[in-house]
């Protein structure tokens, strides 16, 4: 059975050299052109992931994603025991999946997806939401960020204007879960792509004292750790590019590492897990003709050169294994694993691999209760 996304599903994804780094990858011609006269140029002139890019994509299909999922092989990862959540579980935890960047609400609730997957597991639907994101949000970060000096210094926090609007909606969210859910009830954040390195920003500026550009709590980003049980990220560019390169968060994912490093609130109980996955070694395509479409390889050594510095890395096809996992976090690699919910069969979220890392978070969560 194949999942394809439409190309409505899919609707305004952002610049293409940003999508590389956080998210599903369709864009088409006319996307480009309209969203790069939105930004800025220095964000256009990163040659080699524009034309990577920007080479092969149609307004109907997605050739990488169609790539992706025509892969196959053996995988070591496959579908295990199902492990359900305990009654106490289900009475006291809250699963916040926080969306990765260009993914939008539906698209974790959509058949066959993250909800649905985690509902077969035995949560309950007042056990899982996701964070209400639409896909034009993410626009945001440029129209919000290009105001802002540091944003063009790469050197702006996660709480200024482009990435801040995000943590508001997490801070907002974990206060609706809490008022309906009940002051006992816990939260895990599942942050997918983005999401999984915004969901460390978000806990890490519920602390006062690391937070140096205010003296007291922001109640508009806080996220009180006490109400957290843990996070888990799937896919997630948890450490920032190396020096020299270009920062694509434009100082936020970096910031985030000084601040709250590894597994920041580890010794307050809460845990983490972070999830990589092992699909697609990176190899640098050369064009023979400007309209060759970019292969599966080739993709991935764009986006692994932008997030790691290392084009032949391997990883999950967005994002190398090497930028997935914090130190002193339950570690979790899985092979044949891909980044992308266009391969809705063979991402983290899938029936494949789910019940890998979810035993993980409920060995944790057992630990707590």
């Amino acid at each position: 059975k194949e999942h394809r996304l439409s190309i409505r599903d899919q609707s305004v994804h952002l610049v293409p050299i940003i999508v590389v780094l956080f998210g599903r990858s369709m864009i088409s011609i006319r996307t480009f052109w309209f969203v790069g006269a939105v930004v800025c140029c220095e964000l256009l002139s990163h040659a080699a992931l524009v034309t990577a890019l920007a080479n092969g994509f149609t307004t109907n299909t997605n050739p990488i994603m169609d790539l992706f999922a025509k892969i196959t092989g053996d995988s070591s990862s496959s579908k295990g025991e199902l492990v359900a959540p305990t009654s106490e579980m289900l009475e006291s935890t809250h699963l916040l999946i926080l969306p990765g960047f260009g993914n939008a609400m539906n698209d974790y609730t959509m058949d066959d997806s993250l909800v649905p997957v985690l509902r077969s597991r035995g949560w309950g639907e007042d056990n899982i939401s996701v964070l209400p994101v639409e896909r034009g949000d993410w626009l945001k970060v440029f129209l919000r960020g290009c105001f802002d000096i540091k944003f063009w210094q790469s050197d702006a926090a996660p709480t200024r204007a482009a990435f801040r609007w995000y943590l508001e909606k997490v801070a907002s969210e974990v206060k609706i879960i809490k008022d309906r859910c009940g002051d006992d009830t816990k939260i895990v954040l599942v942050g997918h792509s983005a999401g999984g390195w915004l969901a460390r920003a978000s806990i890490g500026y519920g602390t006062t004292e690391v937070y140096p550009e205010r003296k007291e709590f922001d109640s508009a980003v806080q996220v009180d750790k006490k109400d957290i049980f843990g996070i888990v990220t799937l896919g997630a560019p948890n450490l920032p590019p190396p020096e020299g390169l270009m920062d694509m968060t434009r100082g936020a994912l970096r910031i985030t590492n000084e601040l709250f490093p590894a597994a920041f609130h580890l010794p307050n109980g809460l845990f983490y897990l972070t999830v990589g996955g092992l699909a697609v070694t990176g190899e640098e395509q050369v064009r023979t003709t400007p309209f060759e479409r970019t292969s599966v390889t080739g993709f991935a050594f764009n986006s692994y050169e932008a997030v790691c510095g290392n084009g032949s890395a391997t990883g999950d096809g967005v994002v190398p294994i090497e930028s997935s996992h914090l130190d002193d976090a339950i570690q979790l690699t899985l092979d044949n694993c891909f980044h992308s919910i266009n391969a809705l069969d063979k991402w983290y979220g899938s029936d494949l691999f789910i019940d890998k890392w979810h035993s993980l978070m409920l060995d944790e969560l057992d630990a707590r209760m």
